[in-house]
């Protein structure tokens, strides 16, 4: 049995789980605030993942790929355009062969009659001169025609390999084009796809994040039990203090030994009940709390499984989807960097080609110019032979015979010159198509696309690792928390021992003459009290009249209020 005077020790053993209470409740809050401060974090990572995603960035994303499709889908009839072109040039140049060939031996013709012309009158001295400048024209025909025939021959010669390879790249374009344009339109569509299920799993994330959250106001709430139990403690404390005062003052002594026992039980007893009440209320709250507190872990595990789907992706277990269209596009772009480079080659002939038939065109004026001058020459010497008589007879007929051939050279012109003109509207046609193509390539482009896919996918991957270890840091700390959080472990068996060795088995009852010194200590003793469950047990302990209740205005906890009290 525990006397009086083992009261004051008592007091020091309740204060040792008083003051053990506290300090582990204050840790406990610690680790509260260190479980709530990762979730926030998480979430902060979470909100930095769905963000690098955006809608308007997988919307520009879309839209860049929709329309490099689109230029891509495009660039079969354009090749196809220019191969015709190529084909009605090269139709056309073999058309003006024979005429080439045609007007050379006219000009041959033309030397010949000039060259007689010289000889027939070599004794006339007004025509040396004349002879000898119409065969001067005559040479200066012959080298156009032949520069013309050149540059013919060198547009034929250049037409056959372009438009073999022409053939080929149409043929590769039929393989390649559709597989690459379904190839980026299936990963645009992925784009929208994966944001939709990242968002929707992002959601779900926060959705438990939010339920912990709760949880955390909860426990938060249930954590009140550890100042109630110090507060509860702290009363049992005083208690034994008012009684050991008391039993020391001068009202004390005057008691006789038998009255201070029985005054002494019944406050022993009433600081028993209390105590084992505190325990009680004690192991029940402190049991909620760490089943709350465990079922995090389960919280956090949904969550892991979540932010794991969210990395692995749906369609492979290695590659998410934006990677999946990082490797597509730059696939693409191997694909699309051999069409341009024979697009460009195409384009640079389309270009000589019209520049060639630009040059044609003037070459043929020159050989008309030519024809006009020796027919006009010819006419002269004609009339001139006229007036001469009988010594100009000869030479007026080869002249007669100059002004024949060069009437043919002109006929050979015209037909040339119609011809030219329609390898004229096949170089435009040619240019047209060049016009055609994008003045940024597709390869700029897919370019441009695959840098911005691939700064969205390293963002990703850099925040997905960084949601990574907040989901494991989290769990480690919950750890950590739960065992900050076992009372029961230690505190518990404290105070149990207290309430044990404070247990009264002696029959406790009041002997006469104690009634004003229970009334005196009794009185104090309600004074501490600040619960109304202590009230109520003094009061059935005691035999006073239990407690009037007060109406209690019912509050709800805003997040402000939870916050306030978290911090």
């Amino acid at each position: 049995m525990t006397g009086p005077s083992d009261f004051p020790a008592f007091v020091d053993r309740m204060e040792s789980a008083r003051s053990r209470i506290e300090e582990r409740f204050l840790d406990g809050g610690a680790a509260l605030l260190s479980i709530l401060d990762v979730l926030n974090k998480l979430i902060t990572s979470l909100d930095q993942l769905t963000g690098s995603l955006d809608e308007s960035t997988a919307n520009a994303t879309m839209a860049e790929l929709k329309s490099t499709v689109e230029r891509l889908s495009e660039l079969t009839g354009i090749e196809q355009k220019r191969q015709v072109g190529f084909q009605d040039i090269a139709l056309a140049e073999r058309k003006l062969d024979p005429q080439i060939e045609e007007m050379q031996e006219t000009l041959r013709y033309l030397r010949t009659f000039a060259v007689t012309a010289k000889i027939t009158g070599a004794g006339i001295a007004d025509f040396a001169g004349f002879a000898e400048e119409i065969l001067a024209r005559i040479q200066e025909g012959s080298r156009q025609v032949n520069d013309f025939a050149g540059k013919l021959s060198t547009l034929g010669r250049g037409l056959g390999p372009v438009m073999k390879k022409g053939k080929a790249i149409l043929a590769s374009y039929n393989d390649t084009v559709p597989q690459i344009v379904a190839g980026l339109s299936t990963g645009a569509a992925e784009i929208g796809k994966h944001r939709k299920l990242l968002v929707e799993r992002a959601a779900r994330v926060r959705a438990v994040a939010g339920g912990i959250q709760n949880k955390l106001a909860s426990t938060l709430s249930a954590m009140q039990v550890g100042d109630i139990t110090r507060q509860r403690i702290e009363h049992c404390q005083s208690s034994l203090t008012i009684l050991d005062n008391y039993l020391g003052s001068p009202a004390g002594h005057a008691l006789s030994d038998e009255q201070r026992d029985s005054l002494s039980l019944i406050i022993r007893k009433l600081v028993s009940l209390q105590l084992n009440q505190s325990i009680f209320d004690f192991d029940r709250d402190t049991a909620k709390i760490v089943t709350t507190v465990a079922s995090f872990r389960s919280d956090l595990s949904e969550i892991e499984a979540l932010r794991a789907a969210m990395a692995d992706g749906d369609d492979n277990e290695n590659d998410g989807a934006i990677r999946q269209l990082e490797n597509g596009v730059a696939a693409a772009r191997g694909a699309v960097q051999e069409i341009e480079g024979v697009a460009r080659e195409a384009g640079v002939l389309s270009r000589s080609t019209a520049d060639t038939v630009s040059e044609l065109l003037n070459g043929i004026g020159i050989v008309r110019a030519v024809r006009t001058d020796i027919h006009y020459m010819a006419l002269n010497t004609n009339l001139r032979c006229g007036k001469i008589g009988e010594e100009g007879r000869a030479i007026n007929v080869v002249t007669a015979e100059l002004r024949n051939f060069a009437g043919k050279l002109d006929e050979t012109a015209e037909k040339i010159l119609a011809e030219l003109q329609t390898l004229e509207g096949a170089a435009n046609k040619l240019v047209g198509v060049q016009a055609e193509e994008a003045e940024e390539s597709l390869d700029q482009r897919l370019e441009k696309a695959v840098g911005n896919i691939r700064a969205v996918g390293d963002r990703m991957d850099e925040q997905m690792a960084g949601l990574g270890e907040q989901s494991k840091t989290a769990v480690r700390e919950m750890d950590i928390s739960l065992a900050r959080l076992n009372f029961n472990a230690e505190l518990g068996e404290v105070l149990r021992a207290c309430a044990e060795e404070m247990d009264v088995v002696e029959d406790v009852y009041e002997v006469p003459g104690i009634e004003d010194a229970l009334a005196d200590i009794g009185g104090r003793i309600a004074r501490l009290y600040t619960m109304v469950a202590e009230r109520e047990l003094h009061a059935e302990v005691m035999g006073t009249a239990p407690p009037v209740e007060t109406a209690v205005v019912a509050t709800v906890m805003s997040d402000d209020d939870i916050d306030d009290a978290l911090f």
